[in-house]
């Protein structure tokens, strides 16, 4: 038998601020033959939160405090009453998630696959399009490891970070959420030299209510990372609480219950805020238009010459012949936090038994068994191929170049001025018609006998 908590959490808006919030807890027993879904609670998070002091020896440091089986059953709790389950999607009220997000959507996508149709027919899919879809790789705690995700490289997206890479909605080195019209357009077009299709067959209705279920999974990952720090902090704050070691975040049922909700309230606010904007969502950035003769052979030239200087600085991840061989011990956000690494710097590059830093015994016993998979050096791009994972327009490029990837070491060039940058744009498009065997940089050598 499984215990489910359904807690519906509701407030009335003013000025940003809840005007009360109300929890009504039943507890309904589910059989278990049901077989309901869940989503599984983030304990690779847990362990980097109470790992993340030590940088370089994660087997010899055993974390001073650790979250006890109460608090974060409190915290599952709580996750539960705000956002609902696999089966039964909820939206939390009064922090502007209802103007942005379509619970009607959301039930659309989530759930188990079933049809309106007859038996054998995909005509009248009415819902569990996630599951359908998505799962198998993303998982469905949108943690991106679904029973085929060790198979892929790369791995596929852990939305629960709240990061994306390929977006229109970066400006001056800021990384902001990405827009609706950026996940319409990756499923779209699907991501280029990953495992990543285009669902452009799928009918619109479907494709906005797939986007709806992984902007709320990601939101709700965000809320439970910040749950997890909390109870964390709860965890660990011993002088102020000596005889309560395990401090709950919400005491449901008892008089501190609303007390301990407004705190829910100010941190799921900041996490729904970037994503909501007020309910029109984030606004995607408006790039100029390309200059007049931006892939001139002088702005190629240009691009090239700035491709090795330090002001672009391309060269040295992406090598001198621009194959992606400059750097091969980087690694992006999501393997760094699983590192214990809280400085962002490489942890190792895979000596014999480590997996990228870390010895394949430890992984095997402890990482493996928590949803992480094996840790991965991240390539730069080998720019001679002309396969982009961002898309290849060149104002595809051009987003990379000046708004960066999230989550990854590329950054954001603000130095560049904005012909400069177009002129980088040019060369990195015409790389991979120039000779990788005798790039421009190389000296050129007087054959024997030559006169000149």
């Amino acid at each position: 038998m499984k215990l489910q908590l359904s807690t519906e959490i509701t407030g009335l808006r003013n000025n940003g601020v809840f005007a009360s919030l109300l929890v009504t807890c039943l507890f309904t027993l589910i059989g278990c033959d049901s077989n309901p879904a869940s989503f599984q609670v983030n304990e690779a998070y847990i362990r980097a939160v109470e790992y993340k002091a030590d940088v370089t020896k994660p087997l010899m440091r055993e974390a001073e405090t650790q979250l006890s089986t109460a608090q974060i059953q409190n915290v599952s709790e709580i996750m539960e009453g705000l956002f609902g389950t696999p089966d039964e999607p909820n939206l939390p009220g009064g922090v502007g998630l209802e103007d942005f997000l379509s619970l009607r959507k959301l039930k659309i996508a989530a759930g188990p696959v079933t049809y309106t149709g007859e038996a054998g027919s995909t005509s009248g899919l009415e819902s569990g399009l996630y599951r359908r879809h998505c799962a198998h790789c993303h998982g469905v705690s949108g943690d991106g490891h679904g029973p085929t995700a060790q198979f892929l490289n790369p791995y596929p997206r852990d939305y629960r970070m709240g990061q994306f890479k390929f977006k229109l909605t970066d400006a001056d080195g800021a990384y902001k959420k990405p827009s609706k019209a950026d996940f319409h357009r990756t499923l779209m077009q699907g991501i280029a030299g990953t495992s990543m299709p285009s669902f452009r067959v799928l009918p619109e209705p479907e494709r906005e209510a797939l986007v709806d279920y992984v902007i709320y999974l990601s939101i709700r990952g965000q809320t439970e990372r910040a749950l997890i720090e909390a109870a964390y902090f709860n965890a660990s704050d011993k002088q102020e609480d000596q005889g309560n070691p395990q401090k709950l975040l919400v005491n449901f049922g008892e008089a501190s219950q609303d007390q301990d909700l407004e705190f829910v309230k100010e941190l799921l606010v900041p996490v729904v805020l970037p994503w909501a904007n007020g309910g029109q969502g984030t606004v995607q950035r408006t790039i100029e238009e390309a200059p007049v003769g931006w892939d001139s052979p002088e702005s190629i030239e240009l691009g090239r010459k700035l491709f090795y200087q330090s002001k672009a600085n391309c060269y040295s991840c992406h090598g001198r012949t621009g194959i992606g061989d400059g750097q091969n011990n980087l690694f992006d956000n999501w393997t760094l936090e699983h590192l214990g690494n809280a400085q962002g710097e490489a942890a190792g590059s895979g000596e014999d038994g480590e997996i990228a830093g870390i010895p394949e015994y430890f992984y095997n016993s402890e990482l493996a068994q928590i949803g992480v998979v094996k840790p991965r050096n991240v390539k730069p791009r080998n720019l001679r191929l002309g396969n982009y994972r961002g898309g290849r327009r060149p104002i595809d490029i051009y987003q990379r170049i000046t708004g960066g990837i999230e989550g990854t070491p590329m950054p954001a060039n603000t130095k560049l001025t904005q012909a400069e940058a177009w002129s980088l744009v040019a060369y990195v498009l015409n790389l991979p018609y120039e000779p990788a065997s005798r790039p421009k940089t190389a000296p050129v050598f007087q054959g024997v006998g030559s006169n000149k």
